[in-house]
């Protein structure tokens, strides 16, 4: 029962990933970014985030987050990984294990949130129920 119960979640993951990759806004927001054009990225991830009906929108925080960081609007940055936290629970581990989250602001963004680590997640927590 374990291994079927793992299988449909391992499908369901990927489904989602494939289903965000075929995204029209979302591949052209992470070709801007990638060609450094980081303004430009932060407006096409925005007109993303309003017209999806992905509910998971962790990654796409994340990649804000990296653009404004990347930009050195620091605080910008900051306060989008603060979202990724209470609305998508974005947690400690991601701050290490997230391969979307730019290492340097990973760093920068957990020393600054880490004494409300705990309200913003108990925050997404909430938001649940």
């Amino acid at each position: 029962m374990k291994k079927i119960v793992l299988i449909l979640l391992f499908s369901l993951a990927c489904q989602l990933n494939y289903a965000n990759s075929n995204d029209p806004l979302l591949n052209k927001a992470k070709e801007l970014s990638s060609k450094e054009n980081y303004s430009e990225a932060i407006s096409v991830y925005n007109q993303y985030l309003s017209k999806t009906e992905d509910k998971n929108l962790k990654n796409v925080y994340v990649e804000i987050a990296n653009c404004y960081y990347k930009l050195n609007e620091k605080d910008e940055a900051v306060n989008f990984i603060k979202k990724a936290i209470t609305n998508y629970g974005f947690s400690e581990e991601d701050f290490i294990y997230n391969d979307t989250l730019d290492t340097e602001l990973s760093k920068y963004a957990l020393a600054i949130v880490y004494d409300d680590l705990d309200t913003l997640h108990n925050k997404y927590i909430a938001s649940l129920n």
